[in-house]
């Protein structure tokens, strides 16, 4: 009897301890502020690479002026120093050239008790003088804004697909960029398919982001051949009364006399990680993540 009463007494007093603590650990008031939790959203969506040509290609297909140039940002990845601050490299391309640089900039965010949000400080990099923004939660998107900069993005907008950003207050400065995604992609000559036993050439090591990219190679018959990809994002119906889906599509193209040609597409959903075509006398295929790679499933 005594060992069960000593028994339950160690219990009681161990139940006690563990509420002790577990109440100490609650109530150490750990909880972060909203723009810090937002900050850690904002830092991860940042990072990347956008691109306008889909808002460059519609403007020249619906005729609108100004015609948006085509804009290429690259972004990070951020260095966080000791005040927790995250800096970003960015720079900005024009017609998605990188020997054409429009902008060289470092972006540091950083939580901003004083405002309630988080704060990016734009800095041109080798130019005096710097712009602040605040950026805040909106529906599934951020937006940061600032007032009477002379330097820097007027307002960004971000979101897991998109980077809307506005360079100035003249017309034509609002860019809507897509997030891009990088392909790895091949070609062979002929496209052998059916498990034919037939000899063919492949071209490979292409690297492709999906925003109107392409690779070019020489083949064997000294033809300069081309593929591309592009995720239609359609701000517009191709078909009076009929709502257009966005798709993701491969082109196979040539150039003859310096003209570029197509010669053939192929088209899938916007959210698949590999598209391919055959066009018999050439097969072209393109992947996020290669076959090699790939878990064996069912």
């Amino acid at each position: 009897m005594r060992k069960i009463l000593k028994v339950m007494a160690y219990t009681h007093a161990a139940v006690i301890a563990v509420m002790y603590f577990c109440g100490t650990a609650f109530a150490q008031g750990e909880d972060s502020t909203p723009y810090e939790r937002d900050l850690q959203v904002i830092a991860t969506l940042l990072e990347g690479g956008f691109d306008n040509a889909n808002q460059a290609y519609f403007d020249s297909r619906v005729r609108r002026e100004p015609l948006h140039k085509r804009l290429h940002i690259d972004v990070g990845p951020a260095e966080i120093i000791q005040s927790g601050e995250r800096l970003y490299p960015v720079k900005g391309y024009w017609s998605g050239a990188a020997d054409t640089l429009a902008f060289e900039q470092t972006w540091a965010l950083s939580a901003n008790p004083a405002s309630q949000s988080v704060l990016m400080r734009v800095v041109n990099n080798g130019a005096p003088g710097y712009c602040d923004l605040l950026w805040r939660r909106e529906a599934a998107q951020f937006r940061a804004s600032a007032e009477n900069c002379q330097i820097g993005p007027r307002e960004v907008v971000l979101s897991d697909r998109q980077l809307w950003i506005t360079l100035s207050d003249s017309s034509g400065s609002d860019y809507q960029l897509h997030r891009i995604r990088n392909f790895e992609c091949y070609a062979d000559i002929p496209g052998v398919g059916g498990g034919r036993a037939e000899p063919y050439d492949r071209y490979d090591g292409f690297r492709i982001h999906d925003q109107g990219d392409a690779a070019w190679f020489t083949s064997k018959e000294g033809r300069e051949l081309g593929i591309s990809l592009f995720l239609v994002d359609w701000p517009i119906n191709n078909y009076e009364g009929v709502f257009s889906r966005d798709s993701f599509v491969i082109y196979v193209s040539e150039k003859i006399d310096g003209e570029r040609r197509e010669l053939g597409y192929a088209f899938t959903v916007p959210d698949a990680d590999r598209i391919g075509i055959n066009l018999k006398w050439m097969l072209a295929s393109c992947f996020i993540k290669s076959n090699q790679f790939e878990i064996p499933s069912m």
